[in-house]
């Protein structure tokens, strides 16, 4: 890439082959490296070019501000975009493919000071799903997951914030759901996975045809299961929760900060308490944390402070991983992610509470002494176990007190 770039700004024109080529390149590389999104971003004096890897920013260069038009305007033509309006945010997608594969590329812009910004979100929907054993819950976290998604009927919600791995554990449960005497329904924007045996529907909100649309017509089609992408709005939270009560098992995922916090986002749109507390089987919180390279880790004893943090939540210190940095984590010592789970099991016990509409506080009190455990908590027993390193897990705790 770095040829082409000189090649360009050495350049007195800029040609449209290169630039195309250029814009090719920079997503092939983003692709390579398993980035999630690509960031094209215009400043008075420069013009960067970012790519998020394994949840952080990574620059891929600094570049003159008079080639950013033109780049922009090549991803818009390849989006569909109206190149000429430059004021008012724009949606858009294409497909590029990549070693025999296809990767949607979702396209957003949005107006600054000093240009239009670009971010790409890269999306593999022929990479495997993730498998249950991987995702990173605990042996009794994964029990009572199992548990969860056997059920015959009730309400799922997984919780998180946007890139949090949502959807990959959505899919990963599918496989538990998804057998042949079930008729297993999803809804979702958009579909991240193809999943062989079951029907997947993409909404469509241009035209009319977002999730409270595409979910009462699902409910026509005699499912047994059905996967709602995101519960965005009032109205699709009581068809999920009316499906959920007249006998389907319903998931889907929706913004909150924690298990608890998922239960209150359905309250706060006026979900009736003793109408949720019938139809709720129970919850599911993630964060994503970076994965020590399996390429260069090596064992390492734990600090006096380290090993007082360990001791604090009664665990081991014994089986401590950090990566050296290779090229394979570009240096970093980490490559690929995990997820910290926070899983809240309801109960009759917790039924009966939710229809008083206790403050959150106290209800997460009693989900704890239920069995509930915190999120910082997996994200330790996860350095535990050398999956990730200790600085890591505490980055979680970090972001999650900002937040």
């Amino acid at each position: 890439m770095s040829n082409l770039l000189n090649q360009i700004i050495s350049g007195t024109e800029i040609d449209d082959a290169p630039i195309s080529d250029l814009v090719q390149q920079i997503i092939d590389q983003a692709i390579s490296e398993r980035a999630s999104d690509i960031h094209l971003e215009p400043y008075q004096d420069k013009f960067l070019i970012r790519a998020r890897i394994d949840g952080r920013m990574t620059n891929y260069g600094e570049y003159p501000p008079r080639l950013a038009p033109a780049i922009v305007s090549r991803v818009k033509v390849m989006s569909k975009m109206n190149i000429v309006e430059r004021r008012r945010p724009q949606d858009g997608q294409f497909t590029t493919s990549f070693q025999g594969r296809q990767i949607d590329v979702r396209v957003a812009t949005v107006a600054t000071i000093n240009g239009e910004k670009v971010v790409m979100r890269l999306l593999d929907s022929s990479r495997p799903t993730v498998e249950l054993s991987e995702l990173g819950m605990s042996k009794s976290q994964l029990v009572i997951f199992e548990r969860m998604f056997a059920a015959n009927n009730g309400l799922i919600l997984v919780a998180g914030p946007t890139g949090s791995g949502k959807s990959t554990t959505l899919h990963s449960a599918l496989k538990i759901v998804a057998v042949p005497h079930k008729n297993v329904v999803t809804i979702e924007d958009p579909v991240e996975y193809v999943v062989p045996g079951i029907t997947q529907i993409p909404v469509h909100e241009a035209n009319d045809a977002g999730f409270a649309v595409q979910l009462r017509a699902v409910i026509r089609q005699d499912p047994d299961i059905i996967m709602v992408g995101e519960t965005r709005d009032v109205e699709t939270a009581r068809i999920s929760v009316q499906a959920a009560l007249t006998g389907h098992l319903v998931f889907s995922t929706i913004h909150a900060t924690d298990a608890v916090g998922a239960i209150y986002r359905l309250i706060q749109m006026d979900i009736e308490a003793h109408l949720l507390a019938s139809a709720f089987r129970g919850a599911i919180s993630q964060r994503l944390i970076r994965r020590v390279c399996e390429e260069c880790a090596e064992p390492y004893a734990a600090t006096p402070a380290e090993r007082k943090i360990f001791k604090l939540h009664n665990l081991d210190a014994g089986s401590l991983r950090k990566g050296r940095g290779c090229a394979a984590c570009r240096n970093t010592g980490y490559r690929e992610r995990v997820a910290a789970f926070q899983i809240l099991e309801s109960n009759e016990f917790l039924s009966e509470f939710m229809v008083t509409r206790p403050q959150p506080t106290l209800f997460r009190k009693h989900a704890m002494e239920s069995g509930m455990t915190s999120m910082e908590f997996e994200a330790i027993r996860l350095a535990s176990e050398g999956i990730t390193t200790l600085d890591e897990a505490l980055t979680l705790a970090v972001a999650r007190d900002s937040s």
